[in-house]
């Protein structure tokens, strides 16, 4: 055989080559493709698979805590009837009055309860208790699950726990002289301080840009969230959950387990400042994004929001929020007007212009701060008017009334109701929370708790007090709190 190769050789060779090419690329597509299954078919084998490789990991206790989880919320919701039951026997009403009872029952777990309060509402000028702790202005309040301690924060960057049953301060948190010890506290102004529905943790946000976790028992530090790149401007917890809630000039929403100590998400929306917001007992929260003049409903489940847009005529900045229930919430502007919203409608359903009054020059006085008793008619808001004013929603939810004001000097930075709504803390003081635009030197910095009363005498207020909707004081919380007041 000669050594060399025809030009005939050479063909034969390169087809084959060529063949063998092409039947080594369809060996390799059939495999891919699970040997000419159809596309369709082959995304049902793979998730098949990813599911089948996800319950084999070695986490056998799954299924376990699957279980409980269910008999949990079994046992939960026959103790809940068996409540309602003995409620029922105890009232010993007639069949309309039960009727009403459950359909109150069934919106107070819709979330759309609405407890008349505001028309008995009334405030005495001798059960006012009155706090001067911080050296400038106080910029936010908060009250504990059970009533009985609040927090305040200031432009001094110190954080003040006081204990209402003894009336006086039992300890604060601050930054202290430049020694070995580590130091933790902000260095600058805390806009925003909140406690935990379950009563175990504080959160403070400001001008550092960090939000930090402290023991409410022992005001100890326990963690820092960093992500916000601008001053945090607002926080609030999720009723009966610790997911945290935080917003600031980097115009981000921010959420946060408290459990794990993590980042849920982080929610874009707003093209200003996200100044205030506002959560109730669902996955979802208000916020208020100043000079874009919105309001924005987080739906974080839904991973969705709504928006509603406020006219230029009634709002140059959208400063304050509050929600009154699951379907309707209430804000304040720069403007001096208070509307009212709800989720059906982008528009606000009731308008209160000027709500406290025009300067001298003729300008309104900016709504500062705002806060509605949870599921009730029942908000109230502040300015640098000398005046707290109470207002009520009107049964169709059309009208602001204002049923009563109580006379506090100087900038009304923040307010805050208990969840049963028997007491309003309030942090007052000579400047605006964000400047110095007007100082009103005749102030003093100070914190106020004011008692609420409903109706005329105790037995009335008593039973108006059982119906308001308690989010926040489950037993363990207030277990928890009465340890705490206990172990001081």
């Amino acid at each position: 055989m000669s050594f060399f190769l025809s030009k005939k050789d050479l063909k034969l060779k390169s087809e084959k080559n060529k063949q063998a090419l092409k039947r080594k690329q369809r060996q390799g597509k059939d495999a891919t493709d699970n040997s000419g299954e159809s596309r369709k078919k082959r995304i049902l084998v793979e998730t098949v698979v990813e599911s089948d490789e996800e319950y084999s990991d070695g986490n056998k206790s799954a299924p376990e805590g699957s279980d409980d989880e269910y008999d949990n919320v079994e046992e939960r919701e026959f103790r809940e009837a068996k409540e309602l039951l003995a409620k029922l026997e105890k009232n010993k009403k007639d069949d309309e009055d039960i009727g009403d009872l459950l359909k109150e029952d069934a919106a107070q777990r819709a979330g759309t309860l609405r407890v008349s309060l505001a028309s008995l509402a009334e405030l005495r000028d001798e059960e006012e208790t009155s706090y001067r702790a911080h050296r400038f202005t106080p910029l936010c309040v908060a009250i504990s699950p059970c009533s009985k301690f609040i927090l305040s924060s200031g432009k001094e960057s110190s954080i003040v726990k006081y204990s209402l049953t003894e009336k006086k301060v039992v300890g604060v948190i601050k930054r202290t002289k430049k020694g070995d010890s580590e130091q933790h506290a902000h260095y600058s102004h805390i806009f925003a301080v909140v406690i935990s529905p379950d009563g175990r943790f504080i959160a403070s946000g400001g001008a550092d840009c960090l939000v930090k976790v402290w023991d409410f028992k022992t005001l100890q530090f326990l963690h820092e969230f960093k992500g916000h790149t601008a001053p945090i401007m607002s926080l609030c917890f999720q009723g009966r959950t610790n997911c945290l809630f935080s917003g600031g000039k980097d115009r981000a929403l921010r959420v946060w387990d408290l459990d794990q100590m993590g980042l849920v998400d982080t929610l874009f929306g707003h093209s200003d400042s996200v100044q205030s917001m506002s959560a109730l007992n669902k996955a979802r929260v208000v916020t208020a994004g100043a000079q874009d003049r919105s309001c924005r409903l987080w739906k974080i489940e839904d991973e969705s929001h709504l928006i509603f847009n406020a006219s230029a005529k009634h709002c140059v900045s959208m400063d304050c929020v509050a929600m009154v229930n699951d379907e309707i919430f209430v804000s304040g502007s720069s403007s001096g007007v208070v509307s009212l919203w709800t989720l059906r409608r982008k528009k606000p359903v009731a308008v209160r212009e000027d709500a406290h009054g025009l300067r001298e020059t003729g300008e309104p006085r900016w709504i500062v701060s705002i806060a509605a008793v949870p599921y009730s008619d029942f908000f109230a808001t502040g300015s640098d008017d000398g005046l707290l004013k109470f207002w009520k929603i009107s049964e169709d939810q059309r009208r602001i009334i204002q049923v009563y004001e109580y006379s506090i000097d100087g900038f009304i930075n923040s307010i805050v109701f208990s969840t049963n709504g028997r007491h309003v803390c309030v942090g007052a003081g000579q400047e605006h929370r964000e400047g110095r635009w007007w100082v009103n030197k005749e102030a003093r910095n100070q914190v106020v708790v004011l008692p609420i009363h409903y109706g005329n005498d105790e037995e009335e207020t008593k039973e108006v007090e059982e119906r308001a909707f308690e989010s926040g004081s489950d037993d363990e919380s207030d277990e928890n709190e009465e340890n705490q007041e206990s172990g001081k």
